[in-house]
């Protein structure tokens, strides 16, 4: 099978955003995390990823993406270890996803988190994809990705959400189906201020308070948020500092709700805001902090703000 460009185009809004400065740092620090957590006990032959609002798995990115533009894409330095993970992506197949039919001159394809986290668990002896979006659009796509050969020996689920991810996510929790070989992701794209998204904000924070609870207890392998402000500066630095301390469910309250002998927190500009809060075993923090600035520091030259603590 050779996936074609007809078979990955959606109406989705992630599709404008694929491949952006939000998502070569956040896919970075997924990459980051799995190889940390490879490195370690119980995670060396088992990891089951789980993500919720998961994307198609593979997008098109015109020239005009800075990513692309700039030659990422196409380099061939190994330090940039996402790069080298799109490069393993689109490798001949049946071991990669070969070349993608119908991409005009120009158009270059971009694995995304579904994939790029398929391809690296997908040599463990035991491991699993669980993946969760609201789109049937995107659902549809996800599957047809998911069945290409280089995905053979991975069980993959893509389950299209009636309710939220968040909740889905909640209920899961509840019903104590994730492990101590689970890494969970949520990336709900927007974190706005106001009352206007209160109720996902406060899903986030219940959501917070039991993964720390979890990998605490070494019943979770790890957890992520991913938040994004969009180019609204303003609003994103406030977050970023005390202003809303006091806010159970603002920025600097979901922080509050991970311990910080397991908590790192991400917060970088690159056209756009965006920030990551991780949930990680004590043990590992800094050696996962570490990871995390090695995989990112190819792109140190675009980004107008980074942190990682």
């Amino acid at each position: 099978m050779t996936l074609h460009l007809t078979e990955l185009q959606s109406r989705s809004n992630q599709d404008r955003n694929a491949g952006n400065g939000g998502d070569v740092i956040k896919h970075s620090v997924y990459l980051a995390l799995l190889d940390e957590l490879r490195h370690h006990d119980p995670w060396r032959c088992e990891l089951h990823v789980v993500e919720a609002h998961a994307g198609k798995g593979v997008y098109v990115l015109p020239t005009a993406r800075e990513f692309v533009r700039e030659g990422w894409l196409t380099e061939t330095s190994q330090q940039c270890k996402l790069c080298a993970a799109q490069r393993e992506a689109f490798g001949p197949a049946p071991d990669g996803l070969g070349r993608i039919d119908g991409l005009m001159p120009g158009e270059y394809p971009y694995a995304a988190s579904a994939v790029l986290q398929a391809f690296a668990i997908r040599d463990l002896p035991q491991k699993s994809l669980l993946l969760m979006d609201r789109d049937s659009g995107v659902t549809k796509t996800l599957t047809r990705v998911l069945s290409e050969p280089a995905f053979r020996g991975l069980t993959s689920d893509v389950l299209r959400t009636r309710r939220s991810s968040e909740e889905e996510l909640l209920d899961r929790f509840s019903r104590s189906c994730f492990g101590a070989r689970h890494v969970v992701h949520l990336d709900p794209f927007a974190f706005v201020a106001g009352n206007k998204h209160r109720q996902e904000r406060e899903w986030y924070a219940e959501l917070l308070e039991t993964a720390d609870r979890c990998v605490a207890s070494l019943e979770l392998a790890a957890f992520s948020v991913f938040i994004t402000w969009g180019q609204n500066s303003a609003v994103a630095l406030a977050d970023m500092g005390d202003a809303d301390a006091a806010n159970a469910c603002g920025y600097q309250g979901l922080r509050a709700k991970i311990g910080s002998e397991r908590r790192i927190t991400l917060e970088w500009c690159w056209s756009r805001y965006f920030a990551m809060l991780l949930v990680v075993p004590a043990k590992m923090r800094q050696e996962v902090i570490e990871s995390i600035r090695r995989y990112c520091e190819p792109f140190a030259s675009r980004r107008k703000m980074f942190r990682v603590y």
